[in-house]
C-alpha cells in the first residue's frame, strides 16, 4: 500500500458533492506539505467529508491518485480542521466574523477562563460558558452552535474512527443520529444495534466495555434481547419469539461476549422494561421487533379497510358472463369452466389470491383477467401498453428479473415493488412514506417472496379505490425476510382464493412440471435417473459434482446456450460443490481471462469485465436489490479511478449502471451459480441442478421443488441421488407468524372463506389436463401413501359470492369443547345488553 501523505490547506472551492454519501470534489489551497508529490499551489481533494467551511484550514491524509479524465487528484482518506494551537492563535479564531457578537475583549476572557482546550470544553458542554463575565446567554448559545457547526461534525468523524468505525459506517452511524452521535453513544452505545444496520452486539458491547458499562446494567440486557428477537427473525424467518426461548438465546449471547453469569429474575425484569419502553413489543404468541408488530398490524388494518370501505367498483356475476365470450375470442383461448369461475371471482371482490403450480395456467388466466378487466371498465389496450404513461393496470413483482419476466408475459409495463413504491435511493426505512398508487387493477407476481416489511409498504401505498390480485405459488420457498405472507392469507381463509390445481395439456408433456408437482406429493418418479426428452439424471460424488458440471456446460456451450440461458442451482457456498466453487470453474468457462478483459482480485474472487454478477444485499439507496443480476461493464484500478480506490461498473436489467468501489465489493457475487433462493422470480432455458448428501442441512421439500421450477425447457440434475431423496422427504418447519391469526379474527364477518369444489368429469372438459394433487404416478418407494387416479379437474375456491354457506351441526362432544367457539351466536352482543330493566 503506498504510503500516505500529509498537507494543510484551506478550502477554496466545492466543485461537486453528493449527499447521500457525503462524496466531495474540493479546490484547496495548499499551505504546507511532507511531500514532493504536491508541488503545485492548489491541489484537487476527493473523499468523504462532513461539513466543510471556505477559507478555513484543514488537516488532510491521503494519497496522490491520477484520473484517466481529470488528471491529479489527492484522495483523502481522513482529515481535521486544523485548531489553533496558541492563546493568541485561539483569541483570533473566537474573535472572527463567524461568532456573531464576540470581540477580542470576550475572547480573551473565555480563553482565561478555559484555556487552550476551550473549544473542546464548549463542545463537551455549552454551561462551561456560563462562568465567563460578559457572556449573555444569547451570545453562549451563538458560540456554541457557531462551534458545533463548524467542529462538531469533524470531531464526531475523528471519534468514531478512533473507536474503530471505518469511514462507511461513521457515515451511517452520522446519518442517523446527526448532531447528537457522540451524547447517544457514549449515553448507551447499544443503540448503534437497533438504529444502525451494520453494528452488530459484539461490536457495541466492546465499544460499552470501553466506556465502562458494566455487564449487568439494563442497557446491556436489553440490547441483547433485542439482537436475540433480531436474530432469530432474520434467520428463521420468524416475527416473533416465545418469551423461554428468547430469555435462553439472549443469556448465550450476553455470556458470549463476555464472561459474565447472567441472572435469569434479572434478565426477565429488563424484559419487561424493554417491552414498557417500546424497545420490543409482546402479543400473546410472543416478543416482537416493533418495526414487524407494526408490519403486521398494519397489514391486517389495511386489509380490514379495504374490505369494509367497499370503494373498488366490481360487477355482477351477469355482467362478467358477458364479457367472457368476448375475452376468449381476443386471446384465443378456450377457457373451461374453473377458468370460467376464477375470472368470475377475481372481478367480484376487491381482493383476491391466485396460486398454483407450473403448468397450471396462471399465466393464462392472468392474460384473460387483464382482458376482461378492460372489457369491464372500457378503456383501450393502448391505455396499458404504454411504457410512459401510468395506466389503469399496475404489474408488480419483488425483483427486478421477475417483472421483467411479468412484462413479457404479458406486454405490460412491469415494475419492482420497490420501485412502484417509491422506495428508492432517496428514502429510508423508517419512516418511509410509499408514494400513492394510482390506477385500477394492481397485479402482484411472485408473492411468495414477498416478506412482512415489504408487503406492509406496498398496502400502505394501495388506494381503497384499486382492486388487488396476488398471484404466486404456495409451495416455494418462503421469502427471505421474515414472515410467510402469502401462505398466511391463503390460510387464513378470510381472502377470496384461487387455487389452480390443474395441469394442462401442454405441461402434461413437460416431464419437469410432472416432477416438480410429484415432489410436492413427498414423491420422486421411477423413471428419475431415465433419460428423458427434457430431463436427465448424472449420478456422482461430492468430489465429481465440478467435474460433471464442467462436462455438461461445455456441451451446452456448444449448443448455443450462455451465461444468460443457463443457470446452475446450488443450495450451499462452502465445499467442493458449493456455489463459490462452481463459480470459480464457470467463470473460466463462460468469461475466461484475456488481456482485453482487466480485473480485479476481491480476497477468493476475481471479478473480470464481462462476469455475470449477483446484488447480495438490499441497497435502497442506489435502487438496487438482493437478487438482482448484472454485468461487469467497467473495471478500474485505483489509480485509474476518481476515487483513488479500485472500482467496478455493473449494468443491471433495467438498464441502470452502479459503480462499486473496494469497499462495496462485498455486495457483489458471481452469478454464473447461485442459490436456490436467489433464483426465485426468474427462469431459465437449461438449469443445472447439483445435489448431494454434503447439503443435508438444505435439504428440503420447498427447496427441490422451487429449484426444479426454474427451468423452463431443460433440467440436468446431477449428485447423489439419496440426496434427492432426503430433500423430497423433509419439510423444514414452518415459521412462526401472527399475521393468520390476526387476519382471522379482524377479517371474520367481512369475507367468507369456505371453500368450494367444482368438479368436472374429464370427458365433459374442453381442456383435458390431470389434476395436480391426486395425479398417479410410479414413484421410488416412499413413505408417502400412493394417490389415487385423477377423476377430476378441480379448483378450489374461496368466495363470498359463489355458493351458499353450507350449514352444519354438531353434537358437543369433549373432542369439540375446544374446537367450537364458547361465544357462537353472541355476535354484536354486549354485557350491557343483560342489564336489568326497568319494569
Amino acid at each position: 500500500m503506498a504510503e500516505q501523505i500529509h498537507l494543510i490547506g484551506e478550502v477554496e472551492s466545492v466543485f461537486f458533492e453528493n449527499p447521500q454519501n457525503l462524496y466531495k470534489v474540493l479546490r484547496v489551497k495548499v499551505l504546507e506539505s511532507d511531500s514532493d508529490l504536491i508541488s503545485e499551489d492548489y491541489v484537487t481533494c476527493t473523499g468523504q467529508f462532513a461539513a466543510l467551511h471556505l477559507d478555513t484550514a484543514y488537516e488532510f491524509f491521503g494519497q496522490v491518485t491520477v484520473h484517466p479524465r481529470y488528471g491529479e487528484q489527492f484522495a483523502v482518506s481522513r482529515y481535521q480542521q486544523v485548531a489553533p494551537t496558541s492563546e493568541a492563535g485561539l483569541v483570533e479564531f473566537l474573535s472572527s466574523a463567524r461568532f456573531t457578537g464576540i470581540g477580542k475583549t470576550l475572547a480573551q476572557r473565555i480563553v482565561d477562563q478555559l484555556g487552550l482546550e476551550a473549544i473542546d470544553l464548549i463542545l463537551q458542554d455549552p454551561n462551561c460558558l456560563k462562568s465567563v463575565k460578559g457572556l449573555t446567554p444569547d451570545k453562549r448559545q451563538v458560540l456554541a452552535e457557531t462551534l458545533r457547526q463548524h467542529q462538531g461534525t469533524e470531531r464526531i468523524f475523528l471519534q468514531l474512527t478512533e473507536w474503530g468505525f471505518g469511514s462507511k459506517l461513521a457515515d451511517k452511524i452520522y446519518q442517523t443520529f446527526k448532531d447528537q452521535t457522540l451524547a447517544t453513544i457514549e449515553n448507551n452505545p447499544y443503540a448503534l444495534v437497533a438504529k444502525v444496520e451494520g453494528v452488530g452486539f459484539n461490536k457495541a458491547d466492546a465499544l460499552a466495555e470501553q466506556l465502562g458499562i458494566e455487564a449487568d446494567a439494563v442497557t446491556r440486557l436489553v440490547a441483547g434481547l433485542y439482537t436475540a428477537v433480531s436474530e432469530v427473525c432474520l434467520r428463521a424467518g420468524d416475527t416473533y419469539v416465545q418469551r423461554p426461548r428468547l430469555l435462553a438465546l439472549a443469556t448465550k449471547i450476553l455470556e458470549r461476549s463476555r464472561s459474565y453469569l447472567i441472572e435469569e429474575e434479572r434478565l426477565a425484569e429488563a424484559l419487561d422494561l424493554a417491552i414498557l419502553e417500546g424497545t420490543l413489543y409482546s402479543l400473546d404468541q410472543g416478543i416482537m421487533l416493533p418495526s414487524l408488530y407494526h408490519a403486521e398490524m398494519g397489514i391486517v388494518r389495511r386489509i380490514s379497510d379495504f374490505f369494509q370501505y367497499e370503494e373498488v367498483e366490481t360487477f355482477s356475476k351477469t355482467e362478467i358472463e358477458d364479457k367472457l365470450d368476448q375475452v376468449a375470442r381476443e386471446t384465443g383461448i378456450d377457457y373451461d369452466e374453473t377458468q370460467r369461475q376464477a375470472m368470475i371471482l377475481a372481478m367480484q371482490s376487491p381482493l383476491s389470491v391466485i396460486t398454483g403450480g407450473p403448468g397450471t395456467g396462471k399465466t393464462t388466466l392472468i392474460r384473460g383477467i387483464l382482458t376482461l378487466h378492460r372489457l369491464l371498465h372500457g378503456y383501450h389496450e393502448g391505455d396499458v401498453t404504454n411504457p410512459y404513461q401510468t395506466g389503469p393496470v399496475l404489474l408488480a413483482a419483488p425483483t427486478g428479473r421477475a417483472a421483467k419476466r411479468m412484462q413479457e408475459m404479458t406486454d405490460i409495463p412491469a415494475s419492482t415493488i420497490h420501485r412502484l413504491i417509491g422506495f428508492n435511493r432517496e428514502t429510508t426505512v423508517e419512516g418511509f412514506d410509499p408514494t400513492p398508487l394510482e390506477g385500477q387493477l394492481l397485479v402482484v407476481d411472485e408473492m411468495s417472496m414477498v416478506d412482512t416489511w415489504l408487503m406492509n409498504w406496498l398496502w400502505m401505498a394501495i388506494g381503497y379505490r384499486i382492486q388487488v390480485i396476488l398471484v404466486g405459488d404456495k409451495h416455494q420457498l418462503p421469502s427471505v425476510g421474515p414472515g410467510k405472507v402469502f401462505s398466511d392469507l391463503i390460510e387464513s381463509g378470510v381472502i377470496p382464493t384461487i387455487s389452480l390445481t390443474k395441469i394442462y395439456r401442454q405441461a402434461q408433456d413437460s416431464s419437469i412440471i410432472q416432477l416438480a408437482h410429484q415432489i410436492r406429493q413427498g414423491r420422486l418418479p421411477q423413471n428419475l435417473m431415465e433419460r428423458q426428452p427434457d430431463r436427465s439424471f448424472i449420478p456422482c460424488k461430492t468430489q465429481q459434482v465440478a467435474q460433471v458440471v464442467e462436462q455438461v456446460v461445455g456441451h451446452a456451450l456448444t449448443r448455443g446456450f450462455d451465461a444468460n440461458t443457463l443457470q446452475v442451482l446450488a443450495p450451499m457456498y462452502k465445499g467442493p460443490a458449493g456455489i463459490t466453487a462452481l463459480n470459480q470453474l464457470l467463470q473460466g468457462l463462460f468469461n475466461p481471462p484475456s488481456r482485453k478483459k482487466p480485473q480485479l482480485e476481491y480476497f477468493d474472487q476475481i471479478f473480470r469485465l464481462g462476469d455475470k454478477v449477483l446484488q447480495l444485499v438490499n441497497n435502497a439507496e442506489e435502487g438496487v436489490y438482493n437478487g438482482d443480476i448484472g454485468k461487469i461493464v467497467g473495471v478500474f484500478s485505483a489509480q485509474a479511478s476518481s476515487s483513488g480506490s479500485e472500482e467496478v461498473v455493473v449494468a443491471f436489467d433495467d438498464d441502470k449502471e452502479l459503480t462499486y468501489r473496494r469497499s462495496d465489493f462485498d455486495q457483489l457475487t458471481l452469478a454464473y451459480c447461485c442459490s436456490v433462493h436467489k433464483s426465485q422470480g426468474s427462469e431459465y432455458p437449461l438449469v443445472i441442478l447439483p445435489l448431494v448428501d454434503a447439503y443435508y442441512r438444505m435439504l428440503r421439500q420447498d427447496l427441490l421443488y422451487t429449484a426444479v421450477t426454474r427451468a423452463q425447457a431443460s433440467l440436468v440434475l446431477v449428485g447423489d441421488p439419496d440426496a434427492y431423496v432426503q430433500a423430497v422427504s423433509q419439510n423444514r418447519d414452518p415459521r412462526r407468524t401472527n399475521l393468520k391469526d390476526l387476519l382471522e379474527i379482524k377479517l371474520a364477518g367481512l369475507t367468507q372463506g369456505e371453500k368450494v369444489e367444482q368438479e368436472l368429469a374429464s370427458g365433459e372438459s374442453q381442456v383435458l389436463g390431470l389434476d395436480a394433487e391426486k395425479a398417479e404416478v410410479s414413484t421410488i418407494d416412499q413413505a408417502s401413501p400412493q394417490a389415487s387416479p385423477a377423476t377430476s379437474i378441480s379448483v378450489a375456491v374461496q368466495s363470498r359470492d359463489l355458493a351458499p354457506k353450507q350449514q352444519e351441526s354438531f353434537r358437543l362432544t369433549q373432542d369439540l369443547i375446544d374446537q367450537i367457539d364458547p361465544m357462537i351466536g353472541m355476535e354484536g352482543i354486549s354485557p350491557y345488553d343483560f342489564e336489568s330493566q326497568p319494569c
